[in-house]
C-alpha cells in the first residue's frame, strides 16, 4: 500500500509539473506577443501543439499560433498546420470549417498553390454551407483550374454555378470569369457572344469594368475590324482617354484595309 501510494504521488507531481511547463508555456508565449514578437510566440506555439497534440492547451496554442502565423508574420505553412490541428481536434463544427476555409484560402491567395487549392475547396464544397458561400468556394475552385490551365474544368464549375440562384453581383463575376476563360480556350465566337450579353446586361459595371475592350479584342482576333472599330467609336463619350481610343481605331481601320480583298490591297 505504501508504494502505490508514492507511486500515485509521483505521478501526480509528473502531471502537474508537465501542467506548470505547458502554462508556463503559453505565459512566455502571451509576453512575446505583447513584445510584438510574434515570430518567437509562434515557434513556442508549435512546440506546444506538436509536443502534446491530444491535449486540450494545445488545441488553444494552435488557436492562438494560426492567427499570429496567418495575419501577423505571414507564415503561411506554419499557419495551414495550425488549422489542420484545429480541423482534427476541435469539437466545434464551425471552428473546423472556418479553419478549412483558411486553408483553402492560403493555397488560394497566398501561395498560389493552385493544386492544393482545387482539393481544399472541393472538401469544403462538401460541407454544410450558406448559398453566398458555395458561390464563392465553387467560383475560386473555378478559378484555381483555370490557372492550372485545366479549362474545360473550369468552364464545367463555372456553368455550374450559373446553373442556381444568383445575386446580379454573382451573375456578372460568374459570366466575366467564363467569358475570359473562353477567351483563353480559342472559343472566341462564344466570348464574343457573352461579353456582347455582359454589356446589354450590366452595363453600368461593364462600362465601369472597361469590358467593351475585352469584346474588340474577341474581334480583332475573329478578323472583324469593323465590329472592333464599331465598339471603340461607341465608347469615346465618356471615355478618360479617347486619345489611346483613336489609336486603337486608326492600328485597327490600317489592318482593316490590308486584310485580302480590301479596296487598295495588293498582291
Amino acid at each position: 500500500m505504501r508504494w502505490a501510494a508514492l507511486a500515485f504521488l509521483a505521478l501526480t507531481c509528473l502531471s502537474g509539473c508537465s501542467f506548470s511547463f505547458e502554462w508556463l508555456q503559453m505565459l512566455r508565449a502571451q509576453r512575446a506577443v505583447v513584445g510584438q514578437d510574434f515570430p518567437g510566440a509562434v515557434l513556442i506555439l508549435e512546440k506546444i501543439m506538436r509536443e502534446r497534440p491530444d491535449r486540450d492547451r494545445s488545441l488553444e496554442a494552435a488557436r492562438q499560433g494560426a492567427r499570429i502565423a496567418h495575419l501577423m508574420t505571414k507564415n503561411y505553412p506554419l499557419a495551414i498546420e495550425f488549422y489542420r490541428h484545429i480541423i482534427l481536434k476541435s469539437e466545434d463544427p464551425e471552428e473546423r470549417k472556418s479553419s478549412q476555409r483558411f486553408v483553402a484560402q492560403i493555397y488560394y491567395e497566398n501561395l498560389l498553390n493552385y493544386d492544393r487549392a482545387v482539393i481544399e475547396y472541393e472538401k469544403l464544397l462538401k460541407l454544410e454551407h450558406r448559398p453566398e458561400e458555395g458561390f464563392r468556394y465553387r467560383l475560386n475552385l473555378a478559378k484555381a483550374h483555370y490557372n492550372l490551365n485545366n479549362l474545360e474544368q473550369s468552364l464545367l464549375e463555372i456553368d455550374t454555378i450559373l446553373s442556381g440562384k444568383l445575386s446580379p453581383e454573382e451573375t456578372y463575376e460568374a459570366k466575366v470569369l467564363k467569358a475570359s476563360v473562353l477567351v483563353h480556350n480559342k472559343q472566341l465566337a462564344d466570348a464574343a457572344g457573352l461579353w456582347e450579353s455582359i454589356l446589354k446586361e450590366f452595363p453600368e459595371r461593364s462600362a465601369k469594368d472597361n469590358v467593351a475592350l475585352n469584346l474588340v479584342v474577341c474581334y480583332e482576333e475573329l478578323r472583324d475590324f469593323g465590329r472592333a472599330i464599331e465598339i471603340l467609336e461607341n465608347m469615346k463619350q465618356g471615355y478618360p482617354n479617347p486619345d489611346f481610343l483613336d489609336f486603337r481605331i486608326s492600328r485597327l481601320r490600317e489592318r482593316k484595309d490590308n486584310q485580302p480583298g480590301a479596296q487598295g490591297w495588293k498582291r
